[in-house]
C-alpha cells in the first residue's frame, strides 16, 4: 500500500490499483454554479413547536474569539445550537438534529465558498475577510493564468495571487469585490476539535458548486510520512482526517464543525482503482491562520527553523541499540551558530550503517517534546512548531541525553 499525490493532468488519473494519495482538485471540468439544495431526507414529521423559520436562516452569531489575527481576519460570533428545532418552508415537518445541524453550517457559510478556475483547473475556496481574501490549496491555483471566482449567489470576479506556501500546500488570492452580503467564515481552533465530531464539508467536488457533505472526524495528527510521502520539506503535517465525502475540485474548500466554524481546508484524498475509499485530509486551520496571516502582511511566509538535522527513531533499532526510548527524534547534526546549537543541543558523533547504506546516528540528543507536547515522529514535531510558533519565537524543548530527561529554551530562527 502506498499514497501518491497526483499533479494537474488532462484527466484526473489514478495509475495503479493500490491506494493512491490525490490531490483534491480537478482538470479539465468548467465549475457551473448549482442550485442550493435542501437536505434530501427528513426525519418523522411532528407537529413544530414553534413559529417556522427558513431552513437555510442563520443561526445569529455574538462576538468572534478565534480570528485569522485579533483585529483583521474573520467574521464574529459562534453559532450555538438552535433552541427550537429548523423547521422546512411550507412544511410543520421538523428536521432531524443531525440534518438540522448540516443545514444550518451550510445556510450560514455558502456564500462564503466559491469556486476558482481558469477554465482549465478547478477548485474551492472560502472568503476570510471583509477585503476579499480567499484561502485555498498552492495546488488549486499553481499555474493558473488568470483566477475567475464564483461566488455562492453565482456572480463572477477576478481574484490576484497574494502568496503561496507550496510546502503547506496553502495560498491566499484576493478577490477585486466582493459581492453585496457575502460574509466571511468563521475561523475555529483546529486544536480543540476530537475524534468523531461532525464534520461538514462545503465546495465544487467535480465544478459542482455548493456541494455539502457530512461526515465525522476519523483520526488525528495524520502527517505526510505517515502517508506515505518522504519530502523531508514537507509541512502537511497534523492533518485531520474525515470520512466526509471529498472528491476532485473540494481543494481548497472548508472543513466545519458542526457550529459553523472552519477547523481545515480540504487538501488530499485517498483512493483506490480510480475511486474514492472514503478518506479525506485536511490542513488545521489553526495553521492556516499563521501561514495566510503572513502572506497577507508579507506576501510569503517564513517557516519558523530549529537549525536541526533529525532521524524518526526506528523502534526496532532503538532497542537492539538500547536507547531510552522508542518514540522522539534523534538530532543528526546541528547547524552551526543556528537556533539549536545555541541552545545546547548536541547532534550526534556516532551512528551505523543500516541496510540500505544510511548512515543512522546514535548518540544525538532525543527530542521527546515541544512546549509540554509529545513529539514523537518528526510530523509530530514540525507540526506543533509550525501550527504554534512564528519566527522568533521561544519554545521549550524537552530532550534525553544519555538517557537524562533536560529542558532548554530555544529562538526560532527563519528559513532562509
Amino acid at each position: 500500500m502506498r499514497f501518491k499525490r497526483a499533479g494537474h493532468v488532462a484527466v484526473v488519473l489514478v495509475i495503479c490499483a493500490t491506494l493512491v494519495l490525490t490531490s483534491c482538485d480537478v482538470v479539465g471540468t468548467e465549475g457551473q454554479a448549482g442550485e442550493a439544495q435542501a437536505p434530501a431526507q427528513q426525519a418523522p414529521s411532528r407537529q413544530a413547536q414553534t413559529a417556522p423559520r427558513t431552513a437555510n436562516q442563520p443561526t445569529p452569531r455574538g462576538s468572534s474569539s478565534a480570528p485569522l489575527s485579533d483585529q483583521q481576519i474573520g467574521r464574529g460570533g459562534v453559532a450555538f445550537a438552535q433552541e427550537q428545532p429548523t423547521v422546512l418552508p411550507g412544511d410543520a415537518t421538523v428536521l432531524s438534529e443531525y440534518e438540522r445541524i448540516v443545514n444550518n453550517v451550510y445556510g450560514r457559510n455558502i456564500n462564503a465558498v466559491v469556486n476558482l478556475t481558469d477554465g482549465q483547473s478547478t477548485g474551492s475556496g472560502f472568503v476570510i475577510d471583509q477585503q476579499g481574501h480567499i484561502v485555498t490549496n498552492n495546488h488549486v491555483v499553481e499555474g493558473m493564468q488568470f483566477i475567475d471566482i464564483t461566488f455562492g449567489d453565482g456572480s463572477h470576479g477576478q481574484g490576484e495571487l497574494v502568496g503561496t506556501f507550496p510546502q503547506g500546500d496553502i495560498a491566499v488570492v484576493r478577490a477585486n469585490q466582493l459581492p453585496e452580503g457575502v460574509e466571511p467564515v468563521e475561523l475555529g481552533d483546529s486544536s480543540r476539535v476530537a475524534v468523531g465530531q461532525i464534520t461538514v464539508a462545503i465546495g465544487s467536488p467535480l465544478g459542482l458548486q455548493q456541494t455539502v457533505t457530512s461526515g465525522i472526524i476519523s483520526a488525528l495528527n495524520r502527517s505526510a510520512e505517515d502517508l506515505g510521502e518522504s519530502d523531508p520539506q514537507s509541512s502537511l503535517q497534523g492533518l485531520i482526517q474525515t470520512d466526509a465525502s471529498i472528491n476532485p475540485g473540494n481543494s481548497g474548500g472548508p472543513l466545519f464543525d458542526s457550529r459553523g466554524r472552519v477547523i481545515g481546508m480540504n487538501t488530499l484524498i485517498a483512493t483506490r482503482n480510480q475511486g474514492n475509499v472514503g478518506l479525506g485530509f485536511a490542513v488545521p486551520v489553526n495553521r492556516i491562520k499563521r501561514v495566510a496571516r503572513q502572506l497577507i502582511e508579507t506576501g510569503q511566509y517564513q517557516r519558523p527553523l530549529l537549525g536541526v538535522q533529525i532521524q524518526r527513531i526506528i523502534p526496532s533499532l532503538a532497542q537492539e541499540l538500547n536507547f531510552p526510548t522508542i518514540k522522539g527524534v534523534i538530532i543528526a547534526s546541528v547547524a552551526p551558530g543556528g537556533p539549536a546549537e545555541q541552545a545546547g543541543l548536541r547532534g550526534a558523533t556516532e551512528g551505523v550503517q543500516l541496510q540500505n547504506g544510511e548512515n543512522y546516528p546514535t548518540n544525538g540528543d532525543i527530542i521527546i517534546g515541544v512546549n509540554g507536547q509529545q513529539v514523537r515522529t518528526p510530523g509530530d514535531l514540525r507540526n506543533i512548531i509550525e501550527t504554534e510558533a512564528d519566527v522568533g519565537d521561544t519554545i521549550t524543548i524537552t530532550f534525553l541525553r544519555e538517557g537524562r530527561e533536560q529542558q532548554t529554551q530555544l529562538t526560532l530562527a527563519a528559513s532562509s
